[in-house]
């Protein structure tokens, strides 16, 4: 193998475990979070689930003349941001928890098909298309207890705990004008890239703190 095919699989595999990483610190938080032992365990058995993901990509990597990846993705860390200043709005709930780890486990699925599309090694690709069946058994695990709980179809992104229905109206109609001028935000900022990543994280974690103090 060239240097530059080396070169290729070690960009592609960090890229891929940055979204590992964001995985196994959505279910620590998950875990964290949650009040349901049943589910706090399941949370942490995909943690380490990606732990062991994590490391098994490292150890390609390196193998390739690689340095090992332990970062998460910016998207990540915003995306984490904005679940905390949701959660200092509208508290955390089971619903809530829950549907961000879905949401959370899409965009791994999205991560390993993005990496599958590279020319990648015969065993490179073999033990990312093992890493995706194992996400895609999560993703449809988290979809059945979701259903069991007979929990609301999602509201299209908003948290769950805006949508839910123990909420009044007028309250619930407030949240969310202060949800989706916070997110709309965040999204032309993300999208635009007029707004860095890092200014975005420091604003959301400066409004979680000034609500939580509040």
């Amino acid at each position: 193998m060239s240097a530059n095919e080396k070169s290729k699989v070690v960009q592609v595999l960090k890229e891929l475990n940055e979204f590992v990483h964001d995985g196994r610190e959505g279910y620590e938080r998950a875990a964290k979070e949650s009040t349901d032992s049943l589910r706090q365990d399941v949370y942490r058995r995909f943690s380490q689930q990606r732990l062991a993901f994590a490391n098994e990509l490292n150890q390609i990597i390196q193998q390739h003349g690689g340095s090992p990846e332990r970062d998460t993705t910016a998207k990540g860390k915003l995306y984490r941001q904005w679940m905390d200043f949701k959660a200092t709005i509208t508290g955390s709930n089971e619903e809530a928890i829950l549907g961000s780890c879905i949401y959370g486990e899409e965009w791994a699925q999205k991560a390993y098909r993005d990496a599958l599309d590279h020319e990648l090694p015969a065993e490179v690709r073999g033990v990312i298309l093992r890493q995706r069946e194992a996400s895609t058994d999560v993703l449809t695990h988290l979809h059945q207890i979701h259903e069991a709980a007979g929990y609301a179809p999602a509201q299209g992104g908003l948290p769950a705990a805006i949508a839910s229905p123990a909420l009044s109206k007028p309250l619930r109609t407030a949240l969310y004008a202060v949800a989706g001028a916070a997110g709309a935000v965040l999204i032309y900022g993300l999208v635009s890239k007029k707004i860095p990543t890092a200014k975005l994280v420091a604003g959301l974690s400066f409004l979680t703190k000034k609500r939580t103090s509040a």
